[in-house]
């Protein structure tokens, strides 16, 4: 069975900077907003010949989003959200022509089953965001924003989006730079500014941890308590089936040295776990969600708590 939830979309009080029919980039007709974000705002748009793409206008931290762009426009894997191009307007701002996925995001999906989702959609899910992670790694970039708001499904494919933030990564595979990501998904060792591919096994681990509870491992009522959980706390694993508690501790892990060190790996273990339990028939129904038109200046959203 496969869950479906419609994409959410915010009030339409919320403008943007381009409405409907406008053409900031030679060869492109908007026809909608997306999202708006710490990074800039989604359009939905149509080239003139009919493609339909996704556009999205850089306004804040312009060179950290295009160091990041830049080193994944060649990659292609069908898990991962396409970079077609880097275009400059006439106003001389900088706009990223991307796939358009249609789906639902992980986190409409979350939003519509507060209680977790069904072991076989998990499972689905993680299948697809952990080939899609695998990839990154393999040509030595770690993503550093995953999170449920970046990760959608379109006909039955997972695909991750938003490699703004992904860096990549040297001899040592380890790097220190800037503190980025989401404080809900982050590492303990991202608020020293080190980055390597356990950051994002531990990003997984917690979205895996939230996909089976329908909750965060750690949570708070500010970014300095939530950081303080994800350096000392320990997540309460008996909110999570029991046999897949020793997969997400590894994946919890405080220290990097200790924790399952890459996509693959989690992948392993993940897939041995589960061959080892039958999954369950699924009673999940979903339930109905309220739609704003298409035509409207809307917004598709992550969830308030969540949102960057």
């Amino acid at each position: 069975m496969v869950l479906t939830a419609t994409p959410k979309r915010q009030n339409t009080n919320m403008k943007f900077t381009y409405s409907p029919d406008a053409k900031p980039v030679d060869g492109f007709t908007i026809r909608r907003g997306l999202h708006r974000g710490g990074f800039g705002e989604v359009y939905y748009a149509v080239s003139d010949a009919g493609k339909e793409v996704a556009l999205k206008l850089l306004t804040h931290d312009l060179d950290t989003e295009l160091r990041g762009i830049r080193q994944c426009l060649n990659l292609k894997h069908p898990n991962l959200v396409t970079i077609f191009d880097v275009r400059t307007d006439a106003d001389g701002d900088t706009w990223v022509v991307m796939e358009y996925v249609s789906g639902a995001s992980l986190e409409d999906v979350l939003a519509a089953f507060p209680m977790g989702l069904p072991l076989d959609e998990v499972r689905d899910w993680m299948a697809g965001i952990l080939a899609g992670t695998e990839y990154l790694h393999s040509r030595g970039i770690v993503h550093r924003d995953l999170k449920p708001a970046n990760i959608y499904r379109e006909n039955g494919v997972v695909k991750i989006g938003d490699v703004g933030l992904s860096k990549q990564m040297g001899g040592t595979r380890r790097q220190h730079t800037e503190a980025v990501g989401t404080v809900y998904y982050m590492a303990p060792e991202v608020a020293k500014g080190q980055y390597g591919p356990e950051v994002d096994v531990y990003s997984l681990g917690v979205m895996l941890y939230e996909m089976l509870s329908g909750r965060l491992p750690f949570d708070g009522e500010t970014t300095a308590e939530i950081l303080m959980k994800h350096l000392a706390s320990a997540p309460e694993l008996a909110a999570v089936p029991a046999f897949l508690q020793a997969v997400i501790s590894r994946a919890l892990e405080k220290d990097p040295a200790k924790r399952i060190h890459t996509a693959r790996q989690l992948a392993t273990e993940l897939e041995h776990a589960f061959q080892t339990e039958p999954l369950p028939e699924s009673a999940f129904e979903p339930p109905p969600i309220p739609v704003v038109p298409a035509s409207m200046n809307g917004s598709a959203t992550p969830a308030e708590k969540r949102s960057s």
